[in-house]
């Protein structure tokens, strides 16, 4: 029984009895160039480590951006502000203090016409900026603009775009400024839900209600002497979906991608692809988030080796659920403490230095992503994967030999992974219970024909097998095959 389905993604059905498939800490990638069925069609590749780079203050890392350019990476990390530079090695200075100290932060930038690159931040209850050229960090007054905090902010056309949390209003800055002198402001007003979030794409503001969302774009009916909001709704572009949580919106490809909700129920993931709405997560996905808190969802999307990835976690469910643009498969991207696994450490990223990196959501550390790199800042990573049910008409069953195809030879030279292991479980119960686990080696360096192989397994009705693998090497899985009978009873 060649490739039986053993490789593929997360999709632990409502009923395990149904489907109780699960993808940890692999993604799957698919060779176009194999036809369907095939061996090695689908293979499942280990998800980036981390490498700390940064210890900021001991805090979580509520946000960070690059600015235009590529010079600065902005971060803030509890209520400061840091400015990061790279020149041989990474510089961190801290350019500015908020008034809050918690939850997710938004940050933009433009270029002021007056002094050039400046940095934009939000945070609810303010809004600040800090100018590059003159490294002076500015809380807005009370006087500026039409109100004084907002959640999220965005650029287009050199205006810096914010909401007015709670209520349907949005507004923009004077063009080219970080000042709103002039107040322009409109309002989400074609469904009298509030709007929640916001984000620009393709040059248009897409205003994303709690239920509903509309879509603006810049006409340029900016008077001199006339105070006139420079920005007008596009002709039928209301959407009967909302966004169920501000901050897990996030560019995807040539889309962006968000946690939805509207006036019928929550849970679905989606991306706006122009002016339409394309559900994306499974059943699975949506299972694990049903009848949870969900608003406080944060996301991010990454590049690595030609995949694009939206990366969703969810705090209060403690989980974190990634899909891949490319494969349009999910699987999950989780971290060890040694007995459970928790959502990743990763809470916001950025592209800086020609490397991705993100912010821990705790401590205050900055790491970079890498393929090559097999522990989280030298903690471990357990892998793991669980195929589909293996059932011949409810007969019994015949195992008698099990092949997994590692990527053999991947064994360090010394510690832990010298003699890297494979450990498979088995549930003889459609995923109720499992065996013990049982141990195989993937290979130590330089031996490339070693099988990792499983013998006399015994027999089931429903089989499913499980192997997970902890040791910090380059843990691939190109195949699996399976040697059974079917018996007739």
């Amino acid at each position: 029984m060649a490739d039986f389905g053993f490789v593929g993604p997360s999709y632990e059905a409502a009923s395990i009895y149904q489907e109780a498939q699960e993808c940890i800490n692999f993604y799957p990638e698919i060779d176009p160039l194999k036809p369907p069925g095939s061996r090695g069609v689908v293979a499942l590749y280990p998800t980036p480590g981390l490498t700390s780079i940064l210890q900021l203050n001991n805090a979580p890392v509520r946000g960070m951006r690059t600015l235009s350019g590529g010079q600065y990476l902005i971060v803030v990390v509890g209520s400061i502000v840091y400015s990061v530079t790279y020149s041989g090695s990474y510089v961190s200075t801290q350019i500015g203090t908020l008034t809050t100290s918690s939850g997710y932060v938004s940050i933009t930038d433009n270029i002021m016409s007056n002094t050039g690159l400046n940095a934009y931040i939000v945070d609810g209850a303010n809004r600040y900026y800090w100018v590059a050229s003159t490294n002076s960090f500015n809380t807005l007054p009370q006087s500026d603009g039409p109100w004084v905090g907002a959640n999220v902010c965005d650029v287009v056309d050199n205006y810096i775009i914010y909401n007015q949390p709670g209520t349907q209003n949005w507004a923009a800055t004077d063009l080219g400024l970080v000042t709103s002198t002039n107040a322009y402001y409109g309002t989400k007003d074609g469904a009298p839900d509030p709007l929640v979030s916001l984000i620009v794409d393709h040059r248009q503001v897409f205003l994303l209600g709690e239920f509903t969302a509309e879509m603006w774009t810049d006409v340029g009916n900016v008077i001199p002497g006339i105070i006139s909001f420079p920005f007008q709704r596009v002709t039928g572009t209301s959407v009967q979906h909302g966004i169920a949580a501000p901050f897990s919106v996030a560019r995807f490809g040539e889309q962006f991608a968000f946690v939805s909700q509207d006036s019928r129920g929550q849970n679905i993931i989606g991306v706006m692809q122009g002016y339409s709405f394309k559900r994306i997560s499974t059943h699975a996905v949506e299972q694990t988030l049903m009848n949870q808190y969900i608003a406080d969802a944060v996301a991010y999307t990454y590049q690595l080796d030609g995949h694009e990835f939206y990366v969703v976690t969810f705090p209060t469910i403690n989980i974190t659920w990634v899909f891949d643009l490319n494969s349009e498969m999910w699987h999950k991207w989780l971290s060890w403490d040694g007995t459970q696994f928790n959502r990743h450490r990763s809470n916001c990223g950025a592209i800086f230095n020609n490397v991705y990196l993100v912010g821990d959501y705790q401590n205050g550390q900055i790491y970079q992503l890498d393929n090559a790199v097999y522990t989280d800042a030298g903690n471990t990573i357990r892998r793991l994967r669980r195929c589909p049910h293996l059932v011949t008409d409810l007969q019994r069953q015949y195992f008698a030999e099990l092949q997994i195809q590692f990527q053999p030879g991947v064994g360090l030279e010394t510690g832990q992974g010298q003699n890297p292991q494979a450990m498979l479980r088995w549930s003889n119960d459609g995923g109720s219970t499992y065996s013990n686990e049982h141990w195989c080696t993937i290979g130590a360096v330089g031996k490339y024909r070693n099988r990792a192989i499983w013998r006399r397994l015994g027999t089931a009705r429903d089989r499913i097998y499980e192997v997970s693998i902890s040791d910090p090497v380059k843990a691939v899985i190109v195949s699996a095959n399976l040697k059974a009978e079917e018996g007739e009873n």
